[in-house]
């Protein structure tokens, strides 16, 4: 495959944007210079172009800038086209209540998987999961569920030959590993995530299909281990699965054995 050609400008924009993303208080001229090792004037001319657009936003008072409400609208024009999103959200929002879990959907973006939806638990112990936040597929629960159909090549393409990132002392780290797990995704029909990503937080989730039996999102809950010890798993992953399949019906999906006519 070529190599794609890069418009430095655009790539630095775009690494501007995501920096933004990052620092809530904002950022100044002289901070986004040094982050992205070039001139204060090169970084002022790509923060006054994204600010002519509403990519950014500059406070008048400390002269620093955050991310601006341009961003809302190309986000808006992605989720429009996650018809998912729209289905799943009853369900993230009635299991969340359920369980007193947080509750969440996530789509796969190359090695990772991104939430587009959220549902905070009502526990006072609780764990947070935020729109927009990406994860490594290997080590969540909710990337298991988008690599389950994936072969041993695929897996491969994706990851290459190097070991995976190690997270915690329970990550998986090989392409060998991984495969076993996902075979086990598919017997079970979830996964789950035994604090191989945070410690103290265990996760389960299971894919969501269209009516081409796509994988298109994963649903699944995050929660602290002290609360979803291992002997729970087994329960609380049928019920996910079982909210999963719900949410597949409605996208078209046909589950084995349901008589396609």
């Amino acid at each position: 495959m070529a190599t794609p050609t890069v418009i430095n400008s655009l790539s630095r924009g775009v690494q501007i944007m995501r920096l933004l993303a990052g620092q809530p208080a904002g950022l100044g001229v002289t901070e986004v210079a040094d982050r992205l090792s070039v001139d204060p004037s090169t970084a002022y001319r790509l923060l006054a172009t994204l600010e002519c657009h509403g990519f950014a936003a500059q406070d008048r008072e400390t002269k620093k800038y955050s991310l601006g409400y341009g961003v809302l609208e190309v986000a808006s024009g992605v989720l429009s086209r996650l018809s998912v999103v729209e289905i799943a959200q009853p369900h993230v929002r009635s299991t969340a209540f359920r369980m007193g879990e947080n509750t969440h959907l996530a789509v796969r973006d190359r090695q990772f998987a991104v939430f587009v939806d959220s549902e905070p638990g009502t526990g006072m112990l609780r764990v947070e999961t935020t729109l927009g936040k990406a994860e490594p597929l290997h080590c969540t629960a909710v990337g298991k569920a988008l690599l389950v159909d994936f072969t041993r090549a695929q897996l491969l393409d994706l990851f290459g030959e190097r070991p995976l990132q190690r997270y915690t002392a329970h990550t998986l780290t090989t392409i060998d590993e991984l495969e076993t797990e996902l075979s086990r995704v598919q017997r079970l029909g979830y996964a789950f995530d035994d604090e191989e990503l945070h410690p103290g937080v265990r996760c389960i989730s299971a894919p969501v299909r269209d009516r081409a039996r796509r994988v298109v999102a994963a649903f699944g809950i995050s929660s602290p281990s002290v609360r979803l010890t291992r002997e729970r798993i087994g329960e609380i992953g049928e019920q996910i699965r079982s909210c999963a399949r719900g949410i597949s019906m409605q996208l078209g999906y046909v589950p084995d054995g349901a008589g396609v006519k």
